[in-house]
């Protein structure tokens, strides 16, 4: 299993609106919060903090919570415990895209959630979450 993917959402146009965040630091603390529930296997309540802010169905949210749910034993299993989590960098686009990545660190192993934010107007909004165990993209 050289990659894992349990979900992949980029520049998806929906019609819903969502709430936005209004400051790079307002996404970056949310950002910092979701991987902290993330880690402590809170998955439901982090995809539900981010439904506001997230231009997506909520169907496709829970779609998400639901296929890691039923993943993360296996990530639990070949990984290890779950230890902690580490901010990586902040990336961006000119003014209109950010992207963090953090280091999810278990026992045997870690892997990496990126989330991309959106700016189409005044206000930052959810672009994707992802997460991979391939880690050859944190080297620079």
């Amino acid at each position: 299993m050289k990659y894992i993917v349990l979900m992949m959402l980029s520049l998806i146009s929906v019609a819903a609106s969502a709430e936005g965040f209004k400051t790079e630091k307002d996404t970056r603390d949310f950002s910092d919060a979701l991987v902290s529930q993330i880690v402590n296997e809170k998955f439901q309540a982090a995809f539900d903090s981010a439904k506001p802010y997230w231009p997506l169905p909520e169907v496709e949210i829970d779609s998400i919570v639901n296929k890691i749910s039923q993943q993360w034993p296996v990530v639990n299993q070949r990984f290890g415990k779950s230890v902690d989590a580490e901010f990586i960098r902040k990336e961006s686009i000119g003014k209109s895209f950010l992207r963090y990545y953090y280091l999810h660190k278990f026992d045997n192993h870690a892997i990496y959630w990126r989330i991309d934010y959106y700016k189409p107007k005044e206000e930052w909004k959810i672009n994707s979450v992802v997460f991979l165990d391939s880690l050859d993209v944190l080297y620079k």
